[in-house]
């Protein structure tokens, strides 16, 4: 096997199938993502109740922490169900991931506090987040990989750009939900009872989506896997064997995309109040506003790479970042409400142009026999290297150097490490190819 994907024509699909297929794949990433941005946002309220309150500082870089570990299990449930995705079908894995993602964001709501257990509290909060990122790391993948399976391919980024939306609309209903909550009930309220309410809320969420999904095809393509007797019998160690480069490449790509995902999208609401000293209810309703905004500019940004090709909308947003990183944080030091929203819409603006179209350049550059896999390991490798990582040390180095400039160093890095693996990523997109082959 070559490093050159092989990819048949998937069978024809009705809009009444494609409207189930949309919303079963993209539910999952919206529990997945809704699970996070509740972490996230309310990331200086947990550590007021997991941790001692008498070095509030400490508290919100321990909080982080254990957000970032959590995403170290990231690399082993990707191989894990990556494997079983590519072995027993995107369906059925896509069905249990589900219900493990929901159980366990839930049981979150439930642990005891730091005041009635002490340190016994943040090791459960600890807990359950690793198992709750090993449940979630073969939700992304295999949600696009099953919609990418099912897609048209001159319109396959825009079907695909269905899981960014629906992980952008996770933190969308998730800041509008904590926003209306701490307007409503106060600060105290949420230390004291309130901020179990979002986590409790995925139980029936994951519930649906389960049922959503239980009714549900299988992709054409993996059942022409199986029908031809074609499944791999060890998809994960032939993405190593044969697919390594293509490993490494999107491995580079998803510096920026994990790492600014969680930098860009969740961190600014911590970094709003801290730095900016904005209140909790104006930096949510900044990553509100800045939200409804993304959802559009996701579609708009999948739709310029099905008709230009991914690698030239993938480059514009690392070069961008570069640019204008430095600059955008310069003016947040002088900045009051409009100015941190400005600086917020511009962010996701630039981020967009990424996170709806990585995802397809990575299915179509894997073959079908190793897809789940193949996007899988370096997705979630990514995840864990760059995910968590990013705010706790966007937040540790504003601590060590003393200049809230600081996570502009870290939007630029990674965006350097994105553009090495784009700089020998081959185009994947349909049109650019056949353009090619004119």
């Amino acid at each position: 096997m070559t490093d050159t994907p092989t990819r048949p024509a998937p069978a024809p699909i009705d809009d009444r199938s494609a409207r189930h297929v949309v919303a079963g794949a993209g539910v999952g990433t919206f529990v997945e993502y809704f699970g996070d941005a509740v972490y996230a946002f309310m990331a200086v309220t947990l550590a007021a109740v997991f941790f001692p309150t008498d070095n509030p500082s400490l508290a919100i870089l321990q909080t982080f922490a254990i957000f970032g570990v959590s995403f170290l299990m990231y690399p082993l449930g990707g191989m894990f169900w990556g494997h079983y995705g590519d072995k027993l079908g995107r369906k059925k894995v896509l069905a249990i991931t589900i219900l493990g993602m929901g159980g366990i964001t839930s049981l979150i709501g439930l642990l005891p506090s730091y005041e009635s257990i002490g340190w016994s509290a943040a090791l459960l909060l600890l807990i359950a987040r690793l198992l709750q990122g090993f449940c979630a790391s073969g939700e992304y993948s295999g949600a696009a990989v099953f919609i990418g399976e099912f897609a048209p391919p001159e319109k396959r980024a825009r079907y695909i750009s269905v899981v960014p939306i629906g992980a952008a609309c996770g933190f969308l209903v998730a800041s509008l939900l904590i926003t209306a909550m701490f307007s409503t009930i106060g600060d105290a309220a949420m230390q004291d009872w309130g901020w179990r309410i979002p986590f409790l809320i995925a139980g029936p969420l994951c519930l649906i989506g389960w049922y959503i999904r239980s009714k549900l095809d299988e992709s054409p393509e993996f059942l022409a896997l199986q029908s031809s007797d074609r499944i791999a019998k060890s998809p994960v160690t032939q993405v190593f064997r044969h697919h390594w480069r293509s490993v490494v490449r999107m491995l580079c790509i998803m510096a920026v995309n994990a790492g600014g995902y969680y930098l860009v999208l969740s961190y600014m609401v911590t970094y709003f109040q801290e730095e900016v000293a904005l209140s909790s209810t104006q930096s949510n309703l900044i990553a509100t506003i800045a939200l409804v905004l993304y959802l559009p500019l996701l579609f708009g940004a999948a739709a310029l790479s099905d008709r230009i090709g991914r690698k030239p909308v993938l480059i514009a947003n690392a070069v961008l970042f570069i640019l204008v990183s430095y600059p955008a944080f310069l003016l947040l030091g002088a900045a009051g409400f409009g100015l941190a929203l400005a600086v917020q819409l511009l962010f996701v603006a630039m981020f967009s142009l990424n996170d709806g179209t990585f995802a397809t350049a990575f299915v179509e550059g894997m073959p079908t026999e190793v897809r789940f896999s193949g996007f899988a390991i370096p997705f979630t490798l990514g995840i864990g290297l760059f995910a968590g990582g990013t705010p706790f040390l966007a937040t540790w180095l504003i601590g060590t150097t003393g200049s809230a400039v600081a996570p502009s160093f870290v939007l630029i890095a990674i965006c350097v490490i994105a553009l090495f693996g784009l700089a020998t990523m081959r185009e994947t997109a349909p049109a650019k190819i056949a353009a090619g082959q004119r």
